[in-house]
């Protein structure tokens, strides 16, 4: 592992808050205050050192203006640069409207010293599986192309590139798997891709065409963990949870996921 220190990202995904903090989550058996979650766990995390939060989709459970209008108000206190993205469940142009905070970023890339966090809208009006158009898979092409080869890519979309064996999950996640890694697999510097959507940890890899390994991460979410061994939706625990990672100069990253106690 690089010798220097590291800058430290934090994920967090499906946040599914409403325009008032009193709000249940209505889709659940137990009882979740999404926005009191989230602002459990940006509390905590603000008062650690780090270099960037990422919000992986979800933001919203109440698609109305409100919702992230009270989004845009608790991100803004935030120490670090939050980077956002949509997911199913997230109007995109709302979010363009209401983020308004100065603190809080609705962008496809970023660069962090040695490395490039990319951000994917694999979001589609009305779908709940992922969607990317064959236009943003050039405009990704495009844009790994353009990459020095001694830079470092992270990149971020909201619905799951790979299968993770939940028959119900799986037919939600990201319909252009197949040419998401024909193209990402050609690049080097792509050395992880996260997501959220499942409401769970995942773990995984793909191997790119040099032979090394891209690892693939998923993130639980802000408010209720699901389970994936059953044929239909099952609910876990309601500790709100988030990914960190550590990304060092040299393309090597660490990576653990830590919950608050419900």
């Amino acid at each position: 592992m690089a010798e220097t220190t590291p800058l430290r990202i934090w994920q967090i995904s499906d946040t599914h808050c409403y325009a008032e903090d009193s709000s249940r989550l209505i889709w659940s058996p137990l009882a979740v205050y999404p926005n009191q979650s989230l602002n459990r766990v940006l509390s905590y995390l603000a008062a650690q050192s780090g270099h960037a939060l990422v919000v992986s989709g979800d933001l919203a459970q109440e698609e109305v203006a409100a919702t992230y209008q009270r989004l845009n108000s608790l991100l803004d206190c935030f120490p670090s640069p939050v980077y956002v993205l949509p997911g199913n469940h997230d109007t995109p142009a709302l979010m363009q409207l209401e983020l308004t905070s100065q603190n809080v970023h609705f962008v496809q890339q970023v660069q962090l010293g040695s490395w490039q966090l990319l951000f994917l809208d694999s979001s589609r009006p009305l779908h709940s599986e992922g969607y990317l158009s064959t236009a943003q898979l050039q405009a990704l092409e495009t844009r790994l192309k353009q990459l020095p080869v001694d830079q470092h890519v992270l990149l971020f979309l909201h619905h799951h590139p790979l299968t993770i064996g939940s028959p119900w999950m799986d037919r939600m996640g990201l319909q252009q798997a197949e040419q998401f890694w024909e193209i990402t697999t050609a690049f080097p510097q792509v050395k992880a891709v996260a997501f959220g959507h499942i409401h769970a940890e995942f773990v995984g890899a793909v191997t790119n065409q040099q032979g090394n390994k891209i690892a693939v991460y998923g993130t639980p979410a802000t408010c209720v963990q699901l389970t994936h061994d059953e044929t239909r939706l099952g609910f876990k625990h309601t500790q709100p949870g988030w990914r960190e990672f550590l990304l060092y100069t040299d393309g090597q990253l660490a990576t653990s996921v830590h919950y608050l106690p419900s």
